[in-house]
């Protein structure tokens, strides 16, 4: 995966960095930069790290077949030792089911973890990967319906390198989603749009990390949706206080 770094004009001692992984089909520009999240975040003080997940971004020519959940959380967790060992990790979508893992893992390293649209079982995954691959390599539109919803969503941005993008949501499917199993034992944020279909259920997320004693908390987007959650600055302000309050240093 590729790496982009952003340094901002002063970073007090002992804060650590704030790790950005995006969600399907999308990429650090389309996930960060254009939603306006890099200036709150170096304005804060934070040093920026995000990440282009294999066949996205500028990481596109990254073949993904075969990758599973766990290698992105070993290839994540040595981005966050190169950056000095600890950092505030802020998944959205198919980023925060990564990033849910990785603080699972490597507790040690996740000083705390923001949750954003995130989904809370494989019913967002479930599409027919024979159909979805025959049409990224230039095949006809899947019959099925859920496989077509999902294939439109991969060719929304321009550029995209299709039979990649597809084939990372195809190979990380593999990988049963159970929210239960791992539960993070992090200082957690979790937040979804009240529209947001695909993150229905998200609150309980919250949930679970409560019971483990840590502190944990839920944010509701008043009228946002899966897509449009990212431009809220209610999103911001609530990340922002969040990592004030939770900081390793």
């Amino acid at each position: 995966m590729t790496v982009h770094r952003w340094a901002p004009a002063s970073v007090e001692d002992g804060v650590e960095p704030v790790l950005l992984i995006h969600g399907f089909a999308s990429n650090t520009l389309f996930n960060w930069v254009k939603t306006g999240w890099l200036d709150p975040l170096a304005d804060a003080g934070r040093e920026i790290l995000s990440v282009d997940l294999p066949g996205h971004g500028a990481s596109s020519e990254i073949n993904p077949t075969g990758l599973r959940i766990p290698h992105l959380v070993a290839d994540l967790a040595e981005v966050i030792d190169q950056a000095g060992g600890t950092a505030a990790v802020h998944g959205y979508s198919l980023g925060s089911r990564i990033a849910w893992e990785l603080a699972y893992e490597h507790d040690d390293a996740v000083a705390s973890l923001v949750m954003g649209g995130s989904p809370v079982t494989d019913e967002v995954y479930r599409v027919d990967a024979e159909q979805a691959r025959a049409w990224a390599a230039g095949g006809e539109e899947p019959s099925d319906e859920r496989t077509r919803r999902f294939i439109t969503v991969a060719a929304a941005l321009p550029d995209q390198n299709l039979p990649h993008v597809v084939e990372l949501r195809l190979s990380l499917a593999q990988d049963r989603l159970d929210p239960t199993a791992k539960v993070p034992t992090v200082p957690t944020l979790v937040v979804a749009g009240e529209r947001d279909s695909i993150a229905e259920g998200a609150h309980a997320l919250a949930d679970l990390v409560a019971g483990t004693g840590s502190p944990s908390e839920f944010v509701p987007l008043p009228g946002r949706t899966h897509v449009n959650a990212l431009t809220s600055a209610t999103y911001k302000s609530a990340v922002l206080e969040f990592l004030a309050g939770h900081r390793s240093g």
